[in-house]
């Protein structure tokens, strides 16, 4: 009689014990299945990622073949847009070597993005000159010149800037001052990043690997 009473409370509480024990394995799964695996969490650009801005609306000018251009001609594809000129001695040509260098690394995928120079000094650079210097980097990049007298509403479109810097032992001669942002828009023409010149090839690459994609 009494081991029988023994084994009835022994059943009731591995009983109990098992209830339990399920209870607390239905959480677990509950707040497993509910939050997202460490994997699919998206990580952030390298470059700076922004939203809600609408830089270049409404802005068109001349390419090097005299076609007027816009923002909205390079919807479909990743637009890198930045303020240069030809005659600069470092930052520009820096800056185009490592967009082509971007492009090589991209592959299949380079013809999903579209380079754009807009020149700073449209009075000494003539269309001619700026599209053999672009095209000296990449043939598929594009030069954008700007009327002289329109460029001032252009950089502040783009909240850049540009002054012009005389030579101290010729002033006659002068070199440009300018932004050194670069202008990232995805491919529904959104502008979706903003990076500096001394950006990485490998980053930059992937950042623009990841646009392409979305």
């Amino acid at each position: 009689m009494f081991k029988t009473r023994w084994a009835v409370a022994a059943r009731v509480l591995s009983s109990a014990f098992t209830r339990l024990l399920l209870a607390a394995l239905t959480v677990i799964l509950i707040v497993a299945c509910s939050a997202p695996p460490p994997e699919s969490q998206t990580a952030p650009f390298y470059s700076t990622e922004v939203s809600g801005l609408d830089y270049g609306r409404g802005i068109h000018m001349l390419d090097t073949e005299a076609h007027l251009r816009g923002l909205e001609d390079f919807k479909g594809s990743v637009a890198i847009l930045f303020f240069g000129f030809t005659s600069c001695p470092d930052v520009c040509p820096t800056t185009l070597a490592k967009l082509k260098a971007v492009r090589t690394n991209l592959e299949k995928d380079a013809e999903r993005i579209q380079v754009v120079l807009i020149s700073v000094d449209p009075e000494r650079d003539s269309a001619a000159k700026l599209r053999n210097y672009v095209k000296s980097f990449d043939p598929s990049f594009i030069g954008l010149r700007p009327e002289p007298a329109a460029l001032k509403s252009v950089l502040k479109e783009f909240r850049a800037i540009a002054e012009k810097a005389p030579s101290i032992e010729t002033p006659d001669l002068y070199t440009v001052d300018h932004s050194g942002a670069v202008y990232i828009y995805d491919r529904s023409n959104h502008l979706k990043l903003i990076t500096q010149y001394d950006f990485k090839v490998s980053e930059l690459t992937a950042d623009l690997s990841r646009l392409i994609r979305e």
